[in-house]
């Protein structure tokens, strides 16, 4: 018996000894066939296969061998799995496959029993097939590691995927559909023992949740981009002792940090920027947390003096994040000698002391500083920077005092993707060999500074963003083409995002411009003249925004001006264009067009209303005639109107109550007549509401990715509508990268709500019903021929800012419920036929003076200086008066007189009957008189005395 058992022992051994020669060898383990046909069942069910580095599909036998698959080197299980698509492998066009969701088969991945990881992300899938749900997964006991990120997965899911009693790790991070209370998942998930915890940007709402079932257990937990608010409490955070990193990043979260977060000993990451957390240093919470490598609080409400002697302890620290709100006095003291070495400090719109320049010496493993807005001054010298960070990426020193030339480093610095120091007192001109020495750069902004002269021959290499806007820059507009873009043919040249505006930047422009590479050009405010090439009209996809306005351009536009794809942004405004607005195309992609301040005639094409996706229309400042053409679409997302000061005649169409989301409308100063429509109360109700904001009025359109290699931007498309007449409407492009601690995305961009219908010869009543527009902020009837009284629905609009209804033949009383608009900067009924008193001079109405009232005769009441009682007295005496003096006849007189003589006599009289038969009355009297008198008369005559003296020194 024993003898067996020993050889069985010794064929066992011989077993192992085998398999693993072989793994060892050249050849490795063979995968199970059962696992290799499922993986091919799988591979052909995803809507993105799975490819090879040589392009081809998984093949041969070996699928242990394939990409993407790790199998047990001992049994040769599928244990890891990895079928994540980036973003990177597909084209961003939404009409491709990658926007298109599909349905998952989760019973697919059960032949893989052994499986222990496995990654779906960017898989696009939107739930599971009928009867194939994630609780299939129950079946794989070891699966502990699932990433479904960045997919189209619901909420429910999370029911489902809760059953797999194994995971310890889930990553849903990126499923927008999964909106919901963050409580409800966590309380689904609670039973499962999880380390690892990441549902970032899943719009999830709530306040942070209780976490106490993974007291002991998790390791990681990342909430970040949701809407998460409330503050952090000690119930439901400070349980978790063994957090190794904690992202809250880009919530709503408020309040002061609980100071039980400084015994998270073991933490190494902490990111809570974008929050509006009140944190005031110095703080014992950051301080005791020495294993912390990654330390984010940037963009909350940081309060008092950070000295960096706070974390001397923290010999692994890489990462600092301070930066905070430009209106905060947050200050950050530097000190040498840091036992770390960081590489990546943010510091924007701190105040910095003086040893700023010292600590920076000492630091050579910097990828990323951002000193924006840091109050720093003297000279600049990009050298010594890059030079002391051979590694560095990035480098913002953007709003600062910096002065002198531009200096670049001595040696090639070939890291540098993007360099910002726009926003500062640079001089000199700009230095011939920028793209040499930083042969790799991406971004270069030099924007508001004083360079001068001409730009200098740049082969761009990699760079596709150049922003020199706002300089002293004298050249012609042919020569800083060629300088830029080199190449021929010009459109091998790699410049996306060309800035030149607000330089002297002159001469005329040729058809060149159409083969060069430009998805963005601004030429505004510059001294360009000419005409405009017919070939920037002929479908130039590439041509997503352009500005020229604010230059000397002349002749018509192009017969074909919008008809170019994916063109969102074209002004021309400000210009001498003449002639007719060309048609356009319903299948242009245009979004905001301008084309104000021309000399432009003629009739406004309807075309231009049809387009679906225009969200912006300027025609104001121009010649038009014609009637104002209201045609629309059902799809219409017109937001803005403007026409201005033209010649626009006839009555407003009721066909521009159709317009749901319009929310600026600006018809002033034409000769437009009729009645205002009452259906106008409905324009603009399907848009959201939004707050109110004085001086220039924003509307923002989404972020839209460009397409600028590893640039990795978002282009935001802002429009600004000033209300004051003197500054003009304009534009504004804004460029943001789109790394992760970079900017906030702010979703809810501000849509401001004006209504001006000034200057024209409208006539009838203000609508009764305007109340319900109360997303209204300006509100302009003044200069027309309108009647009847003011509505008292007005009071309603309670975010009016301005309201002018002067210039008009209003009657009536002013509503006294006007008083309830508590927002009011600008109110004027002037020059009407109102009366009565005026508004009581409260609040917000104490600030109107006599011309928010004049030219209304009978007005009365401050600020205005007739007195109500005075002129009702004189001009409309009441009823009882006039019929007092009309009644007259000495009869009431006659009854006063003698009520008066006899209530005398009776009284007279009863006062002597009581003195007769009260003897001890009678003594009384006749003592005090007897003590009193003297005095009593010697102070008569001296009081008469003294009046009879003084009247005679008047005399």
């Amino acid at each position: 018996m024993k003898l067996l058992l020993a050889v069985a022992l010794l064929v066992l051994v011989l077993v192992v000894q085998g398999e693993m020669s072989t793994v060892s060898g050249s050849e490795s383990i063979s995968c199970r066939e059962e696992e290799r046909l499922a993986l091919l069942r799988i591979n052909a069910a995803l809507p993105f296969s799975i490819q090879s580095s040589d392009g081809k599909l998984w093949e041969g036998k070996e699928c242990c061998r394939w990409e993407r698959v790790t199998c047990d080197p001992i049994t040769g299980h599928v244990t890891q799995l990895d079928l994540s698509i980036s973003h990177d492998d597909y084209d961003d066009d939404e009409s491709s496959d990658y926007y298109r969701g599909s349905l998952l088969n989760v019973t697919l991945f059960l032949p893989l029993r052994h499986l222990r990881s496995l990654s779906l992300s960017g898989q696009r899938k939107y739930n599971c097939t009928d009867g194939a749900g994630f609780e299939s997964w129950s079946n794989l006991t070891k699966l502990q590691t699932v990433d479904l990120s960045d997919n189209f997965l619901p909420k429910s899911m999370i029911f489902s995927l809760a059953k797999v009693s194994s995971l310890r790790a889930i990553y849903l991070d990126d499923n927008y559909m999964m909106d919901g209370n963050i409580n409800v998942v966590v309380k689904e998930l609670s039973a499962l023992n999880l380390e690892v915890l990441s549902l970032r940007e899943c719009m999830f709402s709530g306040t942070f949740p209780y976490l106490g079932n993974w007291s002991t257990s998790l390791n990681a937990l990342s909430l970040a981009g949701n809407e998460l608010n409330g503050t952090l409490t000690s119930e439901g955070i400070c349980q978790l002792t063994n957090l190794e990193e904690l992202d809250l990043s880009f919530n709503f979260f408020t309040g002061n940090l609980p100071h039980c977060m400084g015994n998270f000993s073991s933490l190494k990451l902490i990111d809570l920027s974008h929050n509006q957390f009140q944190i005031k240093f110095p703080s014992s919470i950051f301080e005791r947390l020495v294993s912390l490598r990654y330390i984010s609080l940037s963009h909350n409400q940081l309060e008092g003096t950070l000295s960096t002697r706070s974390f001397f302890n923290h010999s692994n620290l890489e990462v600092l994040g301070l930066s905070t709100l430009e209106s905060l006095n947050f200050q950050v003291e530097v000190v040498m000698d840091m036992p770390f070495q960081l590489q990546d400090l943010e510091l924007a719109n701190c105040i910095i002391d003086v040893g700023l320049t010292n600590f920076l010496y000492s630091q050579h493993k910097l990828r990323v500083l951002d000193l924006s807005n840091t109050r720093s001054k003297g000279p600049l010298s990009v050298a010594w920077l890059l030079e002391n960070n051979t590694n560095m990426i990035k480098l913002n020193l953007h709003k600062n005092n910096f002065t002198g030339p531009l200096q670049l480093p001595f040696l090639t610095h070939e890291k540098l993707l993007i360099l910002d120091i726009s926003d500062n007192h640079l001089c000199g001109e700009l230095p011939t060999n920028i793209t040499t020495k930083l042969p790799n750069l991406l971004s270069l902004t030099l924007s508001k500074n004083n360079f001068k002269g001409p730009l200098p021959l740049m082969p761009t290499g990699n760079l596709q963003i150049l922003d020199l806007s706002s300089n002293n820059l004298i050249d012609d507009i042919q020569n800083t083409f060629s300088r830029i873009q080199p190449s021929i043919p010009f459109f091998y040249g790699s410049i996306k995002l060309l800035m030149l505006a607000d330089n002297n930047i002159n001469g005329e422009i040729s058809f060149s411009i159409c083969n060069t590479s430009f998805q963005v050009l601004d030429i505004s405010n510059n001294e360009l003249s000419g005409v405009l090439p017919d070939c920037i009209a002929i479908g130039r996809s590439f041509l997503w925004a352009l500005k020229l306005s604010g230059n000397h351009l002349e002749g018509s536009l192009p017969l074909e001006l919008c008809v170019g794809q994916d063109r969102w942004l074209l002004d021309l405004s400000d210009n001498k264009f003449s002639r007719s607005i060309p048609h356009c195309s319903n299948q242009s992609d245009l979004q905001i067009v301008d084309l104000s301040q021309n000399n432009l005639i003629g009739n406004f094409p309807i075309t231009w209303l049809n387009i679906s996706y225009i969200r912006a229309i300027d025609i104001g400042e121009n010649h038009l005639y014609g009637e104002l053409p209201i045609w629309i679409t059902k799809g219409s997302n017109l937001r803005v109107l403007q026409a201005r000061q033209n010649l626009f005649r006839g009555p407003i169409s009721k066909q521009i109550c159709q317009f749901k989301y319009l929310r600026i409308l600006d018809l002033s100063h034409n000769n437009l007549s009729g009645e205002i429509p009452l259906c106008i109360v409905d324009m603009g109700s399907t848009a959201d509401d939004s707050s109110s904001m004085s001086g220039a009025e924003e509307f923002g359109f989404d972020f839209e990715e460009v397409n600028f290699s590893d640039a990795n931007f978002l282009l935001h498309i802002k429009y600004t509508v000033n209300l004051s007449d003197e500054v003009p409407t304009n534009f504004e492009l804004e460029l943001m990268s789109k790394a992760r601690l970079d900017f906030y995305l702010e979703e809810s961009l501000l849509i401001q709500c004006i209504i001006d219908l000034s200057s024209n010869k409208l006539v009838g009543n203000i609508p009764e019903d305007i109340g319900q527009m109360n997303w209204l902020i300006t509100l302009n009837l003044s200069n027309n021929h309108l009647s009847s009284a003011i509505p008292n629905s007005i009071s309603n609009l309670h975010q009016l800012e301005s309201l002018d209804l002067s210039h008009n033949s209003l009657t009536g009383e002013i509503p006294r419920e006007l008083t309830k608009l508590t927002t009011l900067e600008f109110f004027s009924v002037a020059y009407n036929n109102l009366s009565g008193p005026t508004l009581d001079m409260e609040a917000q109405f104490s600030t109107f003076d006599n011309s928010s009232y004049e030219g209304n005769p009978n007005l009365c009441g401050p600020p205005l200086s007739n007195d109500c009682i005075l002129t009702r007295g004189a001009a409309h005496p009441s009823p009882n008066e006039v019929s007092d003096e009309e009644g007259y006849d000495g009869t009431d007189f006659l009854i006063l007189f003698g009520s008066f003589f006899l209530f005398f006599v009776i009284s007279f009289w009863g006062f002597m009957a009581v003195l007769y038969f009260k003897r001890n009355w009678r003594y009384g009297l006749f003592t005090l008189m007897d003590q009193y008198f003297d005095t009593i008369y010697v102070k008569v005559v001296l009081s008469t005395r003294k009046i009879g003296a003084a009247l005679t020194r008047r005399g």
